[in-house]
């Protein structure tokens, strides 16, 4: 009884180092702040990600025929019916508040340390419903207005990443997925000046993005207060004995040691795309080592969100490649020898470190980008899926303009301003 006592206290207080050791750890990541450059307008000191929330709030879901009707009319340029245009009118205060809460620079939501997972994140169903009304509004405004609200819709979805659990990387994924064929659409008819102007947002986007690391700070604070429910020798939960509790807490104080210092995941960022990837895989294989299930169930999803992540930067990365070149060749009447920053190291391919790949037609009117894409072998910018994976991540840009000619008398009229 003596050796049990004696364990008993060992034990509680080990319990009690981690109860300090998890309450300091969720108030550091309380006091956390995942600021953002904006990148457009006047910064505000706000949460964007709550100013997002709020603005959706106040928003009722698409039906399901609806959003498949939506998603696939953008994919394919086709035009809006005249209930999509009012629903569009209908929806258009809180449209115009999702377009400024991205311009508000990110502070940390609150993490309530009760709960440990209780972070606040917009209604994602609700978010990718905003998406594509968003993009809607976008296209009836015309081409330069198109590009403005496409970049503020990758923004919305970059600032969903900061602090929040890791399925938001792949919701921002989606966003940027819907918003690419919008932006490569409008790009053929916008004007140089416009081209450039959301090239540059792009890249500010691109050479600055969220980091994902913070999700895996967030998932290893959820890990330990799982762990500490489950060394709660005073728990009434379960029909074990106070003994048999006392003999399970050994397992439960190794398992700890692979989430006891969860704030160094906030060094893991796209910027570092793909040795962040790596990093993970060699962190998640020495947890997956451990014999109690949790720790390696814990964080086992955090590869596939990594995935999901870089697929999105490389499409962000694409975006900013393509529109550069579409914007000089504007400018300049002529396509430069390469595409635009495609040395630039911020804008390398994250799935290998590599600059992107490119082309050109045969009749040199489609500029294809591609990023080799998760199997890491470059499939000549082919995208088709094979083994229940894409293949490249591939962007088309169309160099034939569809952009109407103006009409003689508009030629005279602007010829006579400008002398």
């Amino acid at each position: 009884m003596l050796g049990v006592a004696g364990f008993a206290g060992f034990s509680q207080h080990k319990y009690g180092s981690m109860s300090e050791t998890l309450d300091a750890h969720i108030a550091t990541y309380k006091r956390q702040r995942w600021d953002r450059r904006v990148h457009r307008g006047a910064a505000k000191d706000d949460n964007a990600a709550q100013a997002t929330w709020e603005a959706l709030a106040g928003m009722a879901p698409l039906s399901a025929e609806q959003r498949e009707q939506l998603a696939s009319q953008l994919h394919y340029g086709q035009p809006l019916k005249e209930e999509q245009a009012a629903l569009i009118k209908e929806r258009a205060a809180h449209l115009a508040k999702l377009r400024a809460a991205t311009r508000s620079a990110w502070s940390m939501t609150v993490l309530p340390a009760e709960q440990g997972d209780g972070i606040k994140v917009p209604d994602y169903a609700l978010f990718i419903d905003s998406v594509l009304l968003l993009l809607a509004d976008g296209v009836a405004r015309g081409p330069d207005d198109c590009l403005a609200v496409a970049a503020d819709v990758v923004r919305l979805g970059q600032d969903l990443v900061p602090g929040a659990p890791l399925e938001a990387a792949s919701i921002s994924m989606r966003a940027t997925s819907i918003a690419a064929p919008v932006i490569t659409r409008c790009a053929q008819q916008a004007d140089a000046d416009a081209l450039l102007r959301t090239a540059r947002e792009l890249r500010g986007m691109a050479t600055n993005p969220p980091p994902v690391g913070g999700g895996i700070e967030l998932a290893d604070i959820v890990a330990m207060v799982q762990l500490r429910k489950l060394a709660d020798i005073f728990s009434d939960e379960g029909d074990e004995t106070l003994l048999v509790r006392l003999r399970r807490r050994p397992a439960i104080y190794a398992a700890w040691q692979h989430f006891d210092r969860p704030t160094r995941w906030r060094e893991l960022s796209a910027v570092e795309y793909p040795d962040s990837l790596e990093t993970w895989r060699r962190e998640h294989e020495w947890r997956s080592r451990s014999g109690l299930m949790l720790v390696g169930d814990a964080t086992g999803g955090v590869v596939g969100w990594l995935y999901d992540d870089m697929r999105g930067q490389a499409l962000l990365r694409i975006l900013t490649v393509g529109l550069a070149t579409l914007g000089e060749r504007a400018r300049y009447g002529r396509l430069p020898s390469e595409p635009a920053g495609l040395g630039d190291r911020a804008l390398r391919d994250p799935y290998n470190g590599q600059a992107l790949h490119w082309r050109l037609s045969q009749d040199a009117d489609e500029l294809s980008i591609w990023s080799v894409g998760e199997d890491r072998r470059d499939d000549k910018g082919a995208r088709d899926w094979a083994d229940q994976a894409p293949i490249d991540v591939v962007v088309h840009f169309a160099l034939v303009s569809t952009k109407p000619e103006p009409k003689k008398a508009d030629r005279r009229r602007r010829h006579s301003r400008k002398k």
